[in-house]
């Protein structure tokens, strides 16, 4: 297999981990937002948290494209 192709493939799911870790952390921010009553920065984080899954999602499915 190509090296670049390899490279990639293993990026894609670091990429992926990395969102996770990232999500963890907005989620517990944006619970303290939530508490701290600033909905509407919450309500942001949250808007940003499903952007993140749909980065995820996509990144999941380009790694399913790369055949080995």
């Amino acid at each position: 297999m190509n090296k670049n192709v390899e490279k990639l493939a293993k990026l894609l799911i670091h990429w992926v981990n990395h969102n996770d870790s990232h999500k963890e952390s907005y989620e517990k921010w944006k619970n303290i937002a939530k508490e701290e009553g600033l909905l509407s920065v919450a309500e942001c984080i949250d808007k940003a948290i499903e952007l993140l899954d749909k980065s995820t999602e996509f990144l999941l499915k380009a790694n399913t494209k790369i055949k080995f």
